[in-house]
């Protein structure tokens, strides 16, 4: 594999292939923009794990493969700057003082104030909670019906979240509206990455009333809002953490550092979804899983760890959710100087990417890439592990997903109760996906038909 010092040495190598095509001033952007994968997977297997293309406003250096991917993901900020790239899109809609509109070393200290909620213990507190959530939020569905698949994730995701994250009042007070209010926050992302900046357009301004209402909801709720057994809310712990240049936080600060812990969350009921219309398109799957959960589950819902651990046919099947439809298909930078990456010059200011959608169907890679295939991570085959960064839905290098593992379990347990509880399918097995979004989920409506089962 390319070292570090390999990839990053005096600015030097090949110059890089450019895509054909391109119109003035918009450059690649009406490929791009329609099909943003099927263009990168086009470009790269012409020519090669590195090009070039331009977008309004900037020129952009792709790198696709686990080999580039590793060059690319392993820059720190000093070489890879993500901060231009997102701090204009996340700023407007989190607001200021929080993510890329703070120093280095104050993200760090914010990033570490939501770390005691992810680690194992904190993630054994949340497991029964999300059993809870899920059980609450279908109990109310009759014998048999229908629901809109993404609603549905987005609802339970955002409603997990914030009652782990948050605390337990503030999902309830909010009730539908907390949903509705994210999506609002979510919509103004993809257009502003594009175009090059903010737009004033109807989304934006939906997404700037979301943030207020949702800001104000929390200064109002969460400084109460204790878990069960806590003696401290979450919003009380924030306020009394003290950073690196020795002040506290503010309530504002506060109440944006949460608004950016859910946003954080906005990938979740993509994978979840995708996880959904996957298993549903090969129902063969279904009995295996419930078996697993049979020979797990000794007792219902389950109150340890232990046996979310044992679904192994899940995480499989989880992992070929995110190889095939990457929540995130798209993670970028910005040359912060004249780079050598992976063996070719990256002048100072174009903009850096690797694509998780791209990479991950890569024949070279994974055998019958376009295949749902969960097999392909069993002891013997491990696809994805005979070759280091084969997958990146959830980035890796030096910034990988900090709520990995609480996205994962939640997802295993939201599918547990899901098979366990009814018997599904989808009424239209042909899902497309719907490319207007920085996210590619389902296109809507995905409608899934469901029957109880007996429990």
């Amino acid at each position: 594999m390319t070292t570090r010092a390999q990839t990053t040495s005096s600015p030097g190598g090949r110059e890089l292939p450019a895509v054909e095509g391109g119109l003035p001033v918009i450059g690649h952007a009406a490929p791009f923009v329609r099909d943003p994968v099927g263009f990168l997977l086009r470009a790269h297997s012409r020519q090669g794990e590195a090009v070039t293309f331009s977008l309004p406003g900037r020129r952009v250096a792709s790198f696709c493969g686990p080999r580039a991917n590793a060059a690319v993901l392993g820059l720190d900020d000093s070489e890879a700057d993500r901060r231009p790239v997102y701090e204009p899109l996340v700023t407007p809609l989190l607001g200021p003082g929080v993510v890329f509109n703070v120093p280095e070393d104050v993200r760090t200290w914010h990033d570490s104030l939501l770390l005691p909620h992810l680690r194992r213990d904190a993630l054994a507190r949340h497991a029964p909670v999300m059993f809870d959530q899920v059980e609450r939020y279908i109990a109310p569905w009759r014998a048999s019906g229908t629901f809109e698949l993404m609603a549905v994730m987005h609802d339970l995701t955002t409603h997990i979240t914030a009652h782990c994250l948050i605390g337990p009042r503030f999902g309830r007070t909010l009730g539908p509206a907390l949903p509705a209010l994210m999506n609002q926050l979510e919509s103004a992302f993809f257009m502003s990455f594009v175009i090059g900046s903010r737009a004033l357009l109807p989304h934006h301004r939906r997404a700037d009333r979301a943030r207020e209402t949702l800001t104000r909801a929390i200064k109002e709720i969460a400084p109460r809002d204790r878990p069960e057994g806590a003696e401290r809310s979450h919003f009380e712990e924030l306020m009394s953490a003290v950073g690196p240049d020795g002040r506290s936080l503010d309530e504002d600060t506060a109440a944006a550092l949460m608004l950016g812990w859910l946003f954080a969350a906005a990938s979740t009921p993509v994978h979840a979804a995708w996880a959904g219309v996957l298993l549903l398109q090969h129902p063969q799957w279904l009995p295996v899983l419930r078996a697993e959960q049979e020979a797990a589950f000794t007792d219902y819902p389950p109150t340890t760890l232990s046996p979310l651990h044992e679904l192994e046919r899940l995480d499989h099947c989880l992992l070929e959710a995110e190889r095939l439809h990457p929540a995130v298909w798209l993670l970028a930078r910005t040359a912060a100087r004249d780079l050598c990456v992976h063996g070719y010059r990256v002048p100072r200011g174009h903009m850096l990417c690797v694509s998780a959608g791209a990479s991950h169907r890569l024949p070279g890679v994974f055998r019958d890439p376009g295949t749902f295939d969960p097999d392909r991570y069993l002891p013997g085959r491990m696809e994805h592990g005979n070759t280091p960064y084969a997958l990146i839905g959830f980035s890796g290098g030096r910034h990988p997903c900090l709520g990995m593992t609480f996205a994962q379990q939640m997802m295993k347990v939201i599918w547990s109760v899901l098979l366990r509880a009814f018997d599904l399918e989808l009424a239209d097995p042909d899902v497309r996906e719907a490319r207007t979004a920085m996210r590619h989920r389902p296109r809507q409506p995905c409608t899934v038909r469901y029957r109880r089962r007996n429990r």
